[in-house]
């Protein structure tokens, strides 16, 4: 029987995050986004409103545990000595059990929004750090099947 089976989902588990080539074995989760830019047109005739493309940003999210000052130093560096790093970002997901192969997306002058410099909290049996960017380029130099056998 061929066609879609439950095996073939994947899980979010089965990833890995890289950073200009370093994995970043303590991520949590993480997201990016493009998101089209749009203008709205006013249709005479119409109620509803028109819209059209006119461009895209790229955004995102990485939520890691807290287990270096990683991002704090890179926040502390802009801020004393106005160094704005730019970085490239890899996520591999990868789960052997869906049978749908490799994806493979890069980010390219992915820049971060904000760092938190500094957290406690006595209910936390492991700290977190929320990290948003934005990202000015991407590529997906390895796809997921798109067929099922």
């Amino acid at each position: 029987m061929k066609g879609f089976r439950a095996k073939n989902t994947i899980s979010g588990k089965e990833g890995r995050l890289f950073l200009d080539g370093e994995e970043l074995a303590y991520i949590k989760n993480y997201e990016a986004l493009i998101e089209k830019t749009k203008s709205e047109i006013p249709i005479m005739g119409r109620r509803m409103i028109g819209h059209k493309s006119g461009g895209v940003r790229g955004t995102g999210t990485a939520t890691f545990y807290k287990v270096t000052s990683k991002f704090v130093k890179i926040m502390l560096n802009y801020v004393k000595n106005g160094e704005d790093a730019y970085f490239t970002i890899q996520s591999v997901l990868d789960d052997k059990g869906s049978g749908r192969g490799t994806e493979r997306v890069t980010l390219f002058d992915v820049n971060f929004d904000s760092a938190k410099i500094a957290a406690l909290d006595v209910e936390a049996d492991a700290l977190e750090e929320e990290v948003p960017f934005t990202f000015e380029d991407a590529d997906m130099p390895q796809a997921l099947k798109d067929t099922f056998e």
